[in-house]
């Protein structure tokens, strides 16, 4: 069923507009409706608008949605985080993702009374200024920004280690290692979802231990989306922090940074202290819906989990056999039921080596995207494909269909 109007021939921003979505499906103001693969970034693990959530957000507006106070919705939804992520003491409550790793920031530099921040290449750590850089080679020195307006001193201080590539990052933390206020990462990238990245994050963690350096796990969006609610859960590491944003909030926007026993500890010993405050952090209305998500979640994660692995597992299989009998130079990479196709079959360690070989095939690559969602499914720019509980065996088989079509349209 091809149609012939191309929905972003004049622009994504100016011409794609989403008016409501329902379970696996979004819909556009010119009335046409979209399988989602994206899911607002990963946010919307069971679907979009689910009937409890929607009941309890009824619900909590008939008892006020902002206090800027205390509240008992927050206490609730704090002791349920120390459910699922029982490595910490303490939850600070924020705004976003992007405030929660600003104040992680502000709350390492204030206990270490160091300066340096690290950060793994190809990292989003949100709209955080002090963050907004990658590498522009491999050499850790040649650092872009990644947006106008910042400060013009401000990478002075931001030090970027290349992701997946252990030896190098090794290399730079030594030079540096007295300087370190916190490393930061994103444990698993949207960027390169792929479990060959685990290596690299146990020995980078294991560095920072041994060397009593701060880390910081961001994990906004493996943060409740793979086995045992994350990646440090998963693979039995303890951060000395961690943020966490997203699915936490069922679909309304929140952050959380949660400390360790120590971190905390080191906290409350100092006579300066942090401010962490803001109008709307731990907002009534948010941790209530952020609650009952997670609980529906915690309750039905056999299940919930079980049923994504095998469709996310079910679609990389099959998309990857057609791609080897075609003989196409493309593969599916997959992290729990994160996944991304990638425009050759070569060893990528990183984003930077990914972004070196897609560069050639830019308005294929866009070709290719404008086809599936002219065919009744969105596929995000940004590339990464997020699988929904709201999923059926049907739209998975769809999925593959279309997106087979387009790979050998456009590739073949």
């Amino acid at each position: 069923m091809i149609r012939n109007k191309n929905l972003l021939n004049e622009g994504y921003e100016n011409k794609f507009r989403v008016k409501s979505g329902k379970n696996q499906y979004i819909f556009l103001q010119n009335g046409k409706k979209l399988i989602d693969t994206s899911f607002c970034s990963g946010t919307l693990l069971l679907g979009h608008s689910k009937k409890f959530l929607n009941n309890s957000f009824i619900k909590q507006l008939k008892n006020g949605v902002a206090y800027g106070l205390p509240n008992t919705n927050a206490d609730k939804y704090s002791l349920f985080l120390k459910k699922i992520f029982n490595n910490y003491s303490k939850f600070i409550l924020c705004n976003t993702g992007s405030e929660a790793n600003n104040k992680a920031i502000r709350l390492a530099r204030s206990i270490t009374k160091k300066e340096y921040i690290v950060m793994t290449s190809g990292s989003w750590h949100g709209s955080v200024d002090q963050l907004l850089f990658d590498l522009s080679s491999n050499n850790h020195l040649d650092k872009r920004e990644l947006s106008a307006g910042l400060t013009r001193d401000l990478n002075k201080k931001i030090i970027l280690v290349p992701y997946n590539d252990y030896k190098k990052s090794i290399t730079i933390l030594q030079k540096f290692k007295s300087k370190i206020a916190m490393v930061i990462v994103e444990p698993i990238q949207q960027a390169l979802p792929s479990k060959k990245c685990e290596n690299y994050i146990r020995n980078i963690y294991n560095y920072c231990k041994s060397k009593d350096i701060l880390i910081c796990f961001d994990e906004m969006i493996t943060g409740v989306r793979v086995d045992k609610f994350s990646v440090q859960n998963n693979l039995r590491l303890k951060p000395d922090l961690s943020t966490f944003g997203k699915i936490i909030g069922g679909g309304l926007p929140i952050g959380v940074i949660g400390l360790s026993k120590n971190v905390e500890k080191k906290l409350s010993k100092q006579k300066n202290k942090v401010f962490f405050g803001g109008t709307f952090s731990g907002n009534p209305l948010v941790t209530e819906i952020g609650y009952q998500n997670l609980r529906y979640i915690y309750k039905n994660k056999k299940k919930i989990f079980g049923y994504l692995e095998n469709l996310s597992s079910y679609f990389e299989k099959n998309l990857n056999l057609f791609l080897k009998k075609k003989k196409l130079d493309i593969k599916v990479i997959r992290y729990c039921s994160i996944l991304r196709i990638v425009y050759t079959k070569s060893v990528i360690k990183n984003k930077f080596d990914r972004q070196k070989k897609e560069e050639y095939f830019f308005k294929k690559i866009n070709q290719f995207q404008n086809f599936v969602i002219n065919n009744g499914v969105y596929l995000s720019k940004r590339g990464a494909i997020f699988f929904s509980y709201s999923y059926t065996k049907k739209d998975v088989e769809y999925l593959i269909n279309i997106i087979s079509k387009g790979l050998l349209k456009f590739f073949k």
